[in-house]
């Protein structure tokens, strides 16, 4: 289930927020990286949409372009909706010959997406990736900075029960 992005107006509570969070800091201006990547975490698609940037650049005083040369050089920044938890199945060939192909099926179906969509609640998203070292306990997934390795359907099970219960906090 792929879905394509409408972007929806913020609510008050939002540019609230925003507003805040840049209140936040003496010197917005030479802070504006961690100023975006709390507003980016406390978003629910986790990204920098036009109408953010668009506050953010007014409030701090930062030029419209100048701010997106920020947003498109760092990574760790988004500028299209990403899911809380970015999944990713190592699929070079240590991993492929460990199986990676069955556990790709058994993340498939326990979040009920496929590669390259994200669940309806935008907690998970399921994406490739290269290889991170881990070959000896592959196939892995790959879970923000966490690598779960020697993977069983209970294993994944467990781990996103777990992620699933964070949500809720």
């Amino acid at each position: 289930m792929k879905y394509k992005v409408v972007a929806e107006p913020l609510e008050q509570y939002e540019i609230d927020a925003i507003n805040k969070y840049i209140d936040e800091h003496e010197d917005a201006r030479n802070d504006i990286l961690n100023i975006l990547l709390t507003i980016q975490r406390n978003l629910k698609e986790n990204y920098i949409g036009e109408e953010v940037a668009t506050i953010v650049s007014e409030k701090v005083g930062i030029p419209l372009v100048q701010l997106y040369d920020v947003l498109t050089f760092y990574s760790m920044l988004n500028t299209e909706p990403h899911a809380k938890y970015i999944v990713e199945l190592c699929t070079c060939a240590p991993c492929y010959l460990s199986d990676s192909d069955s556990v790709q099926v058994m993340v498939e179906d326990e979040l009920g997406i496929k590669m390259g969509e994200h669940t309806e609640d935008w907690l998970f998203q399921l994406e490739e990736c290269a290889c991170v070292g881990a070959c000896d306990i592959g196939p892995i997934i790959k879970i923000g900075d966490e690598i779960h390795g020697n993977l069983t359907r209970e294993k994944i099970r467990r781990i996103f029960g777990e992620l699933r219960a964070k949500k809720d906090l």
